[in-house]
């Protein structure tokens, strides 16, 4: 049977340009003026960047020349894909995701004060950018939880499980303003993130299926794509600023140089597994494969060297669970040779180094001494600390006479603050988030999906777990990152348990088979 096929005028084929499509000479002249005009437009922008930010080099100028362009055209391919993608999630966002995005609101920081500041005025008009919406949580949460059988299900998904341990971290957090060295700021940055952990247990008590959990995993990556790409936006509005010492960061609201890396780390791997799916078959491979670029370069640019072991340790770990062991060696040999017996290893040192000398590189940027102090009070307060994010910037950073945020390390914040009783169930639901991530890829009793999932869960979790050990992100408000991983290895820990519903099933809504 024969089938009728489209000719359009200038269709190709083995044989050359169709007769009745041949390319015309005018249209021949046209290209080659389009062309032309392109390079000169490409050169005049070279020749004014290098003249107007000579402090950037002629290399930086290329990049920024070249970029542009490649950056519009990318979009052209990845825009209408994003589109389509936001426009179906759109479309399955429920009401607990408005939550998610308020508290993600509430982080966001548009004023630096330091310690002496914070202590005067704890509340400013910039702080109540960061009180109001989650106040709105809090009003929203007690509206929908006045009946007896969803409160039920909420404190059950809080404290079972999984987030259960997380729900006691918090709540031993709060119980350390007894025996704080700032009272009234460990009891506030506590309850905080108790209010975060009663979230996750509302999400997870209104998820009913697979389908609704890869909402709010999209919904997460969304909201980080979104700052991130605003990030990038501020560039040609603020580009000094932006490229503070040639690092890329935010400038309204200010995000720092280690947030910018570490979602640069985590979408480039989360775009390596969907290019490496489980079942070999690959979807939108263009889009995903613009986001690996735009996350790796995010990634570049920032030079946050933990955020860049991160990424490798994550990249290691996606190519071992995806059966990939080939690709690690010869990936491993091959680098190790270029760095080796090529100029590319003295880049890389290079670009570690960030021109800081040895003696920076060696103290961790000034880590190392806060570490060992703090190393040294914990050994006076083992068991308590001195108060949940009080002990670190208050009493550490103030002996030490330096002005931080914070100890540059969510493991040291721990024993600081609330030693070994807050350690040990901070410890158990990362453990548990891992063991059930990792045993939820090789299930086989899950869908195709099912899989993909926890195996970009495991991914994620991989950069932030070492992103952990030298920043703060797994223990102050609010982790979302971790949070949507840890409902998820929750829900995964069900399917060997048998977990009584207290909230009746939603009419017309097919339980996931092998997920609650």
């Amino acid at each position: 049977m024969q089938t009728e096929q489209l000719h359009l005028p200038g269709d190709y084929t083995r044989g050359g340009w169709r007769k009745q499509g041949a390319l015309p000479r005018k249209s021949s002249v046209a290209w080659i003026v389009l062309f032309a005009a392109l390079g000169f437009i490409l050169l005049s922008g070279l020749f004014w960047v290098a003249l107007n930010f000579p402090r950037f080099g002629m290399a930086a100028a290329v990049a920024i020349v070249l970029i542009v362009p490649l950056g519009l055209a990318s979009g052209a391919v990845a825009v209408p894909q994003l589109h389509h993608k936001l426009t179906a999630l759109k479309s399955k966002l429920r009401w607990w995701h408005a939550l998610w995005v308020l508290l993600y609101i509430s982080t966001l920081v548009f004023r630096v004060r330091d310690q002496e500041a914070t202590q005067a005025q704890p509340l400013d008009a910039w702080a109540l950018l960061r009180i109001i919406p989650e106040g709105i949580v809090i009003l929203w949460l007690m509206a929908r939880l006045y009946r007896r059988k969803e409160a039920l299900a909420w404190v059950g998904c809080m404290f079972r499980g999984v987030p259960g341990a997380l729900t006691i971290f918090a709540l031993v957090c709060c119980a350390s303003s007894i025996w704080s060295v700032y009272p009234a700021w460990t009891l506030y940055k506590s309850l905080e993130y108790l209010l975060d952990v009663s979230v996750l247990g509302v999400a997870i008590a209104n998820i009913w299926t697979l389908e609704d959990y890869e909402v709010l995993f999209d919904w997460t990556w969304a909201i980080f794509g979104i700052e991130l790409a605003w990030v990038w936006l501020q560039v040609p509005l603020w580009p000094s600023d932006s490229f503070a010492d040639a690092r890329l960061r935010g400038m309204i609201p200010a995000t720092g140089w280690n947030a910018v890396g570490q979602s640069g780390a985590f979408f480039a791997v989360i775009a390596l597994c969907r290019l490496l799916p489980l079942s070999r078959r690959r979807t939108n491979t263009s889009f995903y494969a613009l986001l690996f670029v735009f996350g790796f370069v995010s990634l570049l640019v920032s030079q946050t060297r933990n955020a860049v072991g991160g990424f490798l340790f994550a990249v290691v770990i996606v190519l071992v669970l995806s059966g990939r062991i080939f690709g690690v060696v010869t990936t491993g040999i091959v680098s190790a040779l270029a760095l080796l017996f090529t100029p590319l290893g003295g880049i890389v040192i290079t670009y570690l180094q960030r021109e800081q000398n040895a003696e920076a590189m060696k103290s961790l940027t000034g880590r190392a001494e806060f570490w060992s102090y703090a190393l040294q009070q914990f050994a006076g307060h083992p068991l308590l600390g001195m108060g949940a994010y009080a002990a670190g910037r208050f009493f550490i950073m103030t002996k030490l006479g330096t002005d931080t945020a914070s100890l540059h390390s969510d493991w040291i914040e721990l024993l600081v603050g609330v030693g070994l009783a807050g350690l040990i169930p901070f410890v158990a639901a990362l453990g548990g988030t891992w063991w059930f991530l990792v045993r939820g890829v090789n299930d086989r009793t899950l869908t195709a999906q099912g899989r993909q999932m926890a195996f970009e869960g495991v991914g994620v979790l991989a950069v932030i777990t070492v992103h952990s050990f030298f920043n703060v992100e797994l223990t102050w408000h609010v982790p979302l990152l971790l949070f949507v991983l840890v409902g998820y290895a929750e829900l995964l820990r069900r399917k060997t348990v048998k977990v009584p519903r207290a909230v009746p099933r939603p009419v017309g809504v097919r339980s996931y088979s092998g997920i609650g």
